[in-house]
């Protein structure tokens, strides 16, 4: 599946975060809090317009960088060919952070 967005938005393919259990082995969560907020992007749009101007500015992320978003932000797609793969669009001013290791 090829997703290329418009404008200012962007496709950030979410990141699954392995299940937390306790020393003896118990599942304490099977879906961690932040799970739906972590993605790696992957592809990037134009860029936003500038005070209704046609000039574009460039997007503050860049494909590869990992980032964290609103939990309710943006549309989610799933992939039809792998349904394990979950894709976020997002508009820019979504992100709240990019994660630098």
């Amino acid at each position: 599946m090829t997703i290329k967005p418009l404008g200012n938005r962007l496709v950030v393919k979410l990141v699954r975060v392995a299940q937390r259990t306790s020393q003896s082995g118990i599942i304490l969560s099977t879906k961690p809090e932040n799970e739906q907020s972590l993605g790696e992007v992957i592809a990037l749009g134009s860029g936003a317009d500038v005070d209704g101007e046609v000039e574009l500015k460039d997007l503050d992320v860049k494909v590869g960088n990992k980032v964290l978003f609103g939990k309710y932000s943006g549309e989610e797609v799933k992939d039809e060919n792998d349904i394990d793969t979950v894709y976020k669009i997002l508009k820019s001013n979504e992100i709240l952070a990019v994660i630098e290791e």
